[in-house]
């Protein structure tokens, strides 16, 4: 219990106060950057925005369904899509809260299976209990990918109908300046910037976020998994009395658990609620009942390969199958076996997918 408990407070203290270690990385968060108070404050601000957008090595775009209609923000894009060729990744900010909260869900279910291993239960009472109390995580990871799936196409369809002259602007006097200075970087007309983002930056993102099979990058998914990691110590460190054949096993399980088995359902969830997306969509409690259905399912497959990955290779490492003729080292290649498949499903979900020729053959036409 301590383990989990010192683990997750030490986390959220990283979470909570991690920048303060890195003094070497600047950010500049633009409408936190410029003063809004002092009038030549700001328009010294404003003009050094091409100076700050092209001495970064990456531009984060916080995209929600107003980004592209906002001028200052499409001054920004241009910018960083000029000679400064800046990369832009972008981030859906709705999916990502769904992720922040997901990461609370999962830490809620550690701490529950710890206080579950306290007490006297039968081995089929706690594994129900276990996946009961999935449900809700694997739920939220549906609904997120229901929400991944209309932002995906509504971030594209903006993508493809992007025409500078309709952003708005809070000043149209400033509307003239910000045009003028957006023509002189793609070589006199607005139309050549139009075609830069329906074209390069919309393959970019795009690619940036459905690169690979699963909905989500790897590095997303694990970083909701992360309570998953104390949980883990937790369990390592009561076994420590028992045999090799029996913690090697358990050692293996909690690594695949990790790093493996929770990206991968996930994954599954997420995909499940994109689908559920298509066509004509739930709405209502309905979709509510869906996405309990997407987590129930989910949940019973997380906790049926949990039940032949650990328990299983841990009773013949103790020695228990030795009637059946089979010896206690053999826990371990069983282990390895068992857990290799969530392996496999992991690299197979996550791997960054080749282009398609006509999508490579655009992108290369475009910045020739």
């Amino acid at each position: 219990f301590w383990e989990f408990a010192g683990g997750s407070i030490a986390a959220w203290v990283v979470y909570a106060c991690g920048h303060v270690l890195l003094r070497r990385r600047c950010c500049f968060l633009d409408f936190a950057s410029i003063c809004q108070n002092d009038p030549e404050l700001k328009a010294a601000g404003i003009a050094n925005i091409p100076a700050f957008v092209r001495a970064s090595r990456q531009m984060v775009v916080l995209w929600d369904e107003r980004y592209f209609t906002r001028m200052w923000c499409v001054y920004e894009i241009a910018v960083a899509q000029s000679d400064a060729n800046v990369p832009i990744r972008v981030l859906p900010t709705d999916v990502y809260v769904l992720l922040a909260l997901g990461q609370i869900n999962v830490f809620v279910c550690c701490a529950f299976t710890i206080v579950l291993e306290l007490w006297t239960l039968p081995l089929l009472a706690k594994m129900l209990a276990r996946l009961l109390a999935l449900v809700p995580a694997f739920a939220l990871q549906a609904k997120a990918g229901c929400t991944f799936a209309n932002q995906d196409a509504r971030l594209q369809e903006q993508m493809e109908r992007f025409d500078v002259r309709s952003a708005e602007i809070t000043l149209e006097s400033d509307r003239t300046a910000i045009t003028v200075s957006i023509e002189a970087m793609f070589d006199g007309s607005l139309d050549n910037f139009n075609t830069r983002v329906r074209t390069r930056l919309k393959y970019a993102a795009m690619r940036s976020l459905t690169g690979q099979r699963a909905l989500i990058p790897y590095t997303g998914v694990l970083w909701q998994a992360l309570p998953i990691l104390p949980a883990v110590f937790s369990v390592w460190s009561t076994s420590m009395n028992f045999p090799l054949y029996f913690r090697v096993p358990t050692y293996i399980s909690g690594v695949t658990q990790l790093f493996c088995l929770s990206p991968v359902c996930v994954a599954a969830a997420m995909e499940l609620g994109k689908r559920c997306a298509t066509g004509k969509p739930a709405t209502g409690a309905r979709a509510n009942f869906v996405y309990l259905g997407i987590g129930l399912l989910v949940s019973s497959l997380y906790t049926v390969f949990m039940a032949i990955s650990r328990p299983l290779p841990a009773l013949v490492g103790l020695g228990r199958m030795r009637r059946l003729g089979v010896e206690a080292w053999c826990a371990v290649p069983m282990a390895v076996f068992v857990n290799g498949l969530a392996c496999v499903a992991a690299v197979w979900a996550f791997k960054l997918r080749v282009p398609a020729e006509d999508e490579v053959v655009e992108s290369s036409d475009d910045s020739a």
